[in-house]
């Protein structure tokens, strides 16, 4: 009796170490995706986008920098899915081997940014409390404190062309390729400043 019951265990403890064994391997040939959501223009990472896998339907947010990982993938073909604010959504498709790591980039491209978020802060900042574009003190008769003064422009006419940073006669003198460079006397505007007013005139220059 004793001797069977020394079997039925030593069956019983077998058993379990080959359910151990078999979920380490499990796990094991699982792998991970990671990779940087990326803006088409700048080249920059864009954070806070979300990044979705399917068919296992895993989602993450990227970071300040644009990256993310998704683990404990299981082996096979994904399709993955990134979408931002004021972007337009990506999908690519991506395999994972056992127990390996996958590396790669979603580009993403933007619909031109918000007038309101993105645009309008800028000329505030840079324009309208500088003392050169207001209401008190419009040089050239441009005011860049609103959407509507914005577009109406100058006296010398339009300086945004909707869908067309490159002939926009704002972004021409915030690039210092026509003169005088804008902001007059101060520092040029950030790269990524510059990239979202051009992004949002190349999106239409919507007041949104």
């Amino acid at each position: 009796m004793f001797k069977r019951f020394q079997v039925l265990m030593a069956l019983i403890l077998s058993l379990s170490l080959l359910t151990a064994v078999g979920c380490g391997t499990k796990s094991s040939l699982r792998g991970s995706i990671v990779g940087t959501i990326v803006d088409s223009q700048t080249g920059i990472g864009i954070s806070g986008a979300t990044v979705v896998t399917s068919p296992s339907t895993s989602s993450v947010i990227t970071d300040i920098n644009g990256r993310f990982t998704i683990s404990e993938v299981e082996a096979g073909v994904y399709t993955l899915t990134a979408h931002a604010s004021d972007y337009n959504s990506n999908s690519i498709t991506v395999s994972v081997d056992s127990g390996s790591s996958t590396t790669t980039n979603v580009v993403l491209v933007s619909t031109g940014g918000s007038f309101s978020r993105n645009i309008l802060p800028i000329f505030t900042v840079n324009c309208a409390i500088a003392g050169c574009h207001n209401d008190n003190s419009a040089a050239s008769s441009l005011r860049l404190n609103s959407y509507t003064n914005v577009l109406k422009g100058s006296k010398s006419g339009a300086v945004i062309y909707p869908y067309d940073a490159s002939t926009s006669k704002v972004v021409k003198r915030i690039k210092g390729t026509e003169s005088p460079r804008m902001p007059k006397d101060r520092a040029s505007l950030s790269t990524s400043d510059q990239s979202l007013i051009s992004n949002w005139i190349n999106g239409g220059a919507r007041n949104n």
